[in-house]
Formats: C-alpha cells, sequence, structure tokens
C-alpha cells in the first residue's frame, strides 16, 4: 500500500502566528499535522550549516520524516509547519519535487513586530546579549552577528520569499494571510483556511485558547539550563512529542511583553518601507499601516 504523502505546509514567518494554526489544524478530524510542528526537513542541511537553533530539532533523513506520518489513516489533509521553510530560497522546489500537489500556507506579520518578537524570544533563550540596535546597524562586532541580522532583519525581506512559492505553486495553491488580520476575525480566518483546504468549515476548535504565549523562564538558573542547546536536544529525544510543551510550560512563566525601542522601531521601518511597498503590488494588498504607524 503507497504510503500517503505529507500535502499541505505552513511554511511562515517565524514569529507570526503559525503555532496557534498548527494548534487548530491539529483539532480537525480531515486533519493530520506532524507530531513535530517543525520537523525542518526541507531545510535541514541550510539550517545545520549556519548552526542556527533549527538544528536541534531538524529531521535529517527522509526515512525519519516520512516516520512523522507513518500514523495518518484516512485524514484528507497531511502537514506540519516548519517556519524556517519561507526564507531558504532553494526549500520551495524541495517541497515541489517531493510533492507537486502541496498547499502552501503563508502567514505574513508586520516585519517590525516580527523581528522584536523574535529578538525577545532568542534574548530569553540566551541566545542574544547585544542591544537590538547595533544589531539592526549591522555593525556588531560578534561571531554570529550576521546570523542575528538574517534573524532579525533579513527574515522580514517578505517580498521575494512569497515570490518563490507563488512562482512555484502557483496562486491558486498558496493561501497568504496577514497576522494582524488573525487578531480581528480569528474565526474568518479560520474558515478560510479550512475552505483552502477544502475540509470541513463548520467544525472549529477553541479560538480562545492560547498558544506559544510569551514567557521567560521563572529563575536564573532555569534561565541558563533552558539556554543550553544539548540540553532540550536530548529532553526532544527522550520525550514524547506531545509531552514537550508541557514540561516547557513548568520551567516558563507567562510574563508582560517588553517594551520596543523606538530607536529600533524607526531604523526597521527604513529597512522594511521598500519591501513593504513592493509586497503590496504582489498581493494587491495595502499594508500602509506597517510602515505608516
Amino acid at each position: 500500500m503507497q504510503k500517503k504523502l505529507p500535502n499541505f505546509f505552513i511554511v511562515g514567518a517565524p514569529k507570526a502566528g503559525t503555532t496557534s494554526l498548527y494548534y487548530y489544524l491539529d483539532k480537525h478530524p480531515e486533519v493530520f499535522m506532524s507530531p513535530i510542528k517543525e520537523p525542518n526537513y526541507f531545510s535541514y542541511n541550510e539550517t545545520v550549516a549556519q548552526d542556527l537553533y533549527h538544528k536541534e530539532k531538524g529531521v535529517g533523513t527522509l526515512k525519519e520524516y516520512l516516520e512523522l506520518f507513518k500514523n495518518v489513516k484516512n485524514e484528507k489533509i497531511i502537514g506540519e509547519a516548519s517556519v524556517s521553510y519561507l526564507y531558504y530560497p532553494s526549500v520551495p522546489q524541495k517541497i515541489y519535487d517531493f510533492n507537486a500537489d502541496s498547499k502552501i500556507v503563508i502567514v505574513l506579520r508586520n516585519p517590525v513586530d516580527r523581528a522584536f518578537s523574535h529578538y525577545f524570544m532568542e534574548h530569553k533563550l540566551g541566545y542574544v546579549h547585544a542591544p537590538l540596535e547595533k544589531i539592526l546597524l549591522n555593525n556588531l562586532k560578534h561571531k554570529h552577528a550576521h546570523l542575528y541580522y538574517q534573524q532579525y532583519v533579513k527574515l522580514g525581506i517578505y517580498t521575494p520569499q512569497v515570490k518563490r512559492y507563488l512562482d512555484i505553486f502557483g496562486k491558486d495553491r498558496v493561501k497568504i494571510f496577514i497576522y494582524e488580520d488573525l487578531d480581528l476575525s480569528k474565526e474568518k480566518m479560520i474558515r478560510e483556511l479550512f475552505d483552502f483546504l477544502s475540509i470541513d468549515k463548520s467544525i472549529l476548535p477553541d479560538l480562545n485558547q492560547k498558544h506559544n504565549s510569551y514567557s521567560t523562564p521563572r529563575n536564573e538558573v532555569i534561565r541558563f539550563l533552558y539556554a543550553q542547546k544539548t540540553l532540550r536536544s536530548m529532553a526532544r529525544k527522550i520525550l514524547p512529542a506531545g509531552k514537550v510543551d508541557k514540561v516547557k510550560s513548568f520551567f516558563l512563566s507567562s510574563s508582560k511583553k517588553k517594551e520596543k525601542h523606538e530607536e529600533a522601531v524607526a531604523v526597521m521601518k527604513n529597512i522594511f518601507r521598500p519591501d513593504i511597498i513592493e509586497l503590496e503590488k504582489l498581493l494587491n494588498k495595502n499594508l500602509s499601516s506597517w510602515y505608516e504607524q
């Protein structure tokens, strides 16, 4: 009997609500989502080569990747949600070669807000200590400076990333959402997503449940331990996939989001404005609130 292949991919952007979409879809009876949200199989070589934090949770072989979907039964949609897939140029073609009938979902967030969210997360994890302003000016003297700039700036240059998927898969197979619309009307967005996937729109998940909300380590000892990639990698290998989030919630506590630095906001608006204007043309959508607010 021929194995059913993944036919649906949430490819990004990072820090744009993809975790919520993953959990909403995972509750639908016609959908099977990978037990690991981000296998990063199609970006494995790129992420490992750069020694990004994706490395510890990457699935490097086709055998390992297909093993994630061994429990698929009669679900219509088989998917995963690796947000690294949007950025790396080689990934869209890899996915197309794997399954040309795949459907792609992209969620885009105001790149300024996305960058801050990404920075605060990595600061929490102990990956970065430098002020964001220095990173944005691309003059930080640090061995990982180019990677920091990639994470907070280049990931937010959306137009070429989105265009690659549209060029390879075509508009009918790529659905693009705006993160800010998710806050305005989750139900409308979820129904649009279900319609795009041709699954029952009457079955809605609990849209009030929060996923991946902002949190910080409960104390400095936990912050130190949480920053150790080897320990977290071991935990992911030992613990069942469904238990990882529960363990994380034990060590992390909810907290208020940090305030944005006005200087960094001004710098980022200047960086992102030209690309946002190009993105407006590509999507035929007004995104002026991203650079005028």
